[in-house]
């Protein structure tokens, strides 16, 4: 498939604003190297293409004679996992600990695709986490928190979300200090953060990059709502929700998970936890707007058309939806305009290698795995692509 990319001069870049080619085969010459950079949902597999007789492809980035191309692989409906996982990082028995090995009940994750380099909000250890996946599992560093438990500006009380703006900065929601705490790239366990802005019961960040703005958006359990701060500062403006505990399309309850897709459908996407469902705003979305079901609604339960306690959603070019159902211990996919989902991982509560327990946050690496963070499981796993 041929593509037309728009090539910038100012800094030798090329872009594609929008394809819906489900993969795409880039050729350079040997000494040349190729940056991918995309941070949206549309997780791209770097492969190596041979030119030996037999065609092999690796994972590895090897710069040999034999290198032609690289396939760029979304994720698409098509898409396949291995249904037995690897433990990245955390105990695979499920034990929790508070060493650079263990995790306690981690929540959010980050997941930096130039570095290879994944983001933990260790909630139990009041402590940001970040080690890197080319050797995993590894031994994590610290570059927030673990000063004990407390609402000090370098202290967390159950950390919950976490994000990176287009200035390397982090973003932390601290649930139980009901504030968003910001702290500077290459920050440590000394560091102070700074004050964002207050929110009842932060819960999942998503953050809408840009070169000239970023517009971070912060779940509220408490409040049944969702925040955007504009730019890095305040004031907070209710986006979603905002009117009460309640299942009528301009309400939430107990909301979780946030996602705003800001390259492909401008919209915001809500795990509304209590009511079992997903929720979808249109850009520039007031208290006042009332949301669309993409997903769920249809009570607690396990069955192809409902979630239950759902923890996190995050969209694919396509406009599938991929959702940490919790109770359920699976994540789901659910095509555009879709009834019913598919379990893709998961679906029974355990520490096998192909069990999850309250899986809380799904994201994609650069070459397309699944990693989740599994809950109480105490561990983030990693679910191999096996189909593009």
């Amino acid at each position: 498939m041929i593509s037309t990319l728009n090539y910038f001069a100012t800094n030798q870049t090329c872009q594609q604003f929008y394809t819906n080619d489900s993969s795409i085969l880039v050729e350079s010459n040997l000494n040349s190297s190729l940056i991918f950079m995309n941070q949206s949902a549309i997780f791209i597999a770097q492969n190596q293409i041979t030119s030996t007789t037999t065609t092999t492809i690796t994972g590895e980035l090897l710069k040999t004679s034999q290198v032609v191309g690289k396939i760029l692989c979304s994720v698409s409906s098509q898409s396949s996992w291995s249904q037995t996982a690897t433990t990245i990082f955390g105990s695979q028995a499920g034990t929790s600990g508070s060493s650079l090995t263990l995790l306690s009940q981690p929540i959010g994750m980050y997941y930096d695709r130039f570095n290879n380099i994944l983001t933990v909000a260790d909630s139990g250890n009041q402590r940001i986490l970040q080690f890197s996946l080319d050797n995993a599992p590894s031994v994590a560093t610290v570059i927030a928190g673990s000063n004990g438990q407390g609402c000090n500006m370098n202290q967390f009380s159950l950390p919950n979300g976490i994000g990176v703006d287009s200035f390397n900065q982090l973003y932390v929601s601290d649930y139980n200090c009901n504030q968003v705490v910001i702290f500077p790239s290459n920050s440590s366990s000394t560091t102070f953060g700074t004050l964002l802005g207050s929110v009842t019961k932060p819960t999942l960040i998503s953050i809408s990059q840009s070169a000239i703005n970023d517009n971070i958006y912060v779940g509220s359990f408490n409040d049944n709502a969702v925040y955007k701060f504009h730019a890095r500062n305040g004031p907070a403006v209710l986006v979603a929700g905002g009117n009460g505990n309640g299942n009528a399309l301009n309400q939430l309850s107990y909301p979780v998970g946030v996602y705003y897709d800001y390259l492909y459908t401008n919209s915001l996407y809500v795990a509304d936890t209590s009511n079992n469902r997903i929720m979808k705003f249109a850009s520039g979305s007031t208290n006042a707007t009332y949301g669309t079901v993409v997903a769920g609604g249809n009570g607690a339960g396990s069955g192809a058309n409902q979630l239950n306690n759902p923890r996190s959603v995050l969209v694919d070019s396509s406009g599938a939806l991929y959702i940490a159902d919790g109770i359920n211990n699976r994540i789901q996919r659910w095509l555009q305009n879709a009834t019913n989902g598919t379990t893709i991982v998961g679906g029974t509560q355990g520490t096998a290698s192909d069990q999850l327990y309250f899986p809380n946050t799904a994201l994609f690496d650069k070459y397309g795995n699944l990693l989740v963070s599994d809950r109480y499981n105490n561990r983030i796993q990693m679910f191999n692509l096996t189909t593009c």
